[in-house]
């Protein structure tokens, strides 16, 4: 990354406020009277021009004014992007979440939290199975020869399986082998549960050795997954609010690209392991966001990565307000996720 010089940095963080703000090619009047910065417009303009030559400007053909590229935007985000959420956005934020803490809508509800207080779309990934953590077992019978097994994870997550045994079982036996096995595996993530582990279970439990080693067979090779997608979208619509994007031949490669499941997943795949990750224009590895940028935060569950959150928004992003908006909402997540029994 280039250093700039803190003339050139003050010019170049006003060029982008003002675009963010009319969404017009910036002009070196506009700056001066922006700035104050006690030069002429004209040693304002040679500055923008310098800009523009290291390829943080472009100057569009039918405008006197110059725009930020991508790489001026990623020198702002890196360097001169400094900014906390204000009191009332941390209130409204919190609002949203207050009535959503059931783990089966939290996704769901966070995303429709991010669509509204930054006016961009938003995306949400539930926790995912693998990173999930074991809280119990429960055997259910329905004949003397047939029992379901039901998985519950920390995530509110919940499968069952039915499984056939030879030999009919009793109640008290059934209650006695789930105890076991939600002792054994409490607290591990389901990607943890090692064959070593099942196999000492097993020979702890050699009286119901063969409905163990199916149950067990299932818990690691097909771990419980959420009934309802992984994946939550909220306030696509909010993309056609922006100049950008109100010629639908622009829109359209967007829209299209935020239905598909697996390109949302792998915008905020990078996130992961990360405080803030920002996507920018041509960052992107899909051609259809190129327009665009992502800001993505992870979260995490008793500590540990569970999913990770972000908008998508034109490169010309409030990203002061939207960085630190997503860094809070993720932290908030993760506290109501700890938090919850």
């Amino acid at each position: 990354m280039l250093d700039l010089d803190t003339r050139k940095q003050e010019i170049l963080k006003a060029v982008i406020h003002a675009y963010i703000h009319d969404a017009e090619p910036v002009g070196s009047e506009r700056i001066a009277h922006r700035l104050r910065l006690h030069v002429s417009p004209a040693t304002i303009r040679n500055e923008m021009a310098a800009l523009e030559e290291l390829g943080f400007l472009s100057h569009p053909h039918t405008s006197a004014g110059r725009v930020p590229t991508d790489h001026g935007y990623r020198f702002y985000v890196d360097t001169l992007v400094q900014q906390e959420p204000s009191a009332q956005e941390r209130t409204r934020l919190r609002r949203f979440l207050a009535g959503g803490d059931e783990p089966g809508h939290i996704a769901e509800e966070v995303a429709r939290a991010l669509a509204v207080v930054t006016e961009y779309a938003s995306v949400v990934t539930a926790p995912a199975p693998e990173r999930q953590l074991f809280q119990h077992l429960r055997f259910i019978p329905l004949t003397s020869t047939k029992v379901i097994a039901v998985i519950v994870t920390d995530a509110g997550m919940v499968q069952g399986r039915a499984f056939d045994v030879q030999d009919p079982l009793e109640p008290g036996a059934l209650d006695r082998l789930s105890r076991m096995v939600s002792q054994r595996l409490q607290g591990y993530a389901l990607a943890e549960i090692t064959e070593d582990l099942l196999a000492e279970m097993v020979d702890q439990a050699a009286w119901q050795h063969r409905i163990l080693v199916e149950m067990l067979r299932w818990l690691r090779h097909r771990a419980p997954v959420p009934a309802d997608r992984r994946v939550y979208i909220d306030g696509t619509a909010n993309i056609l609010k922006q100049p950008e994007f109100h010629d639908a031949r622009t829109a359209q490669p967007v829209l299209s690209a935020l239905e598909r499941e697996e390109v949302l997943s792998d915008l905020l795949e990078v996130a992961l392991g990360r405080q803030v990750w920002v996507t920018i224009g041509s960052e992107h590895r899909h051609e259809d966001l190129r327009g665009t940028t992502v800001v993505a935060a992870p979260y995490q569950m008793g500590g540990r990565p569970a999913g990770a959150l972000g908008i998508v928004g034109p490169t010309r992003m409030k990203y002061g307000k939207v960085i630190s908006l997503v860094r809070y909402l993720a932290g908030s997540l993760s506290e109501i996720l700890t938090e919850s029994p």
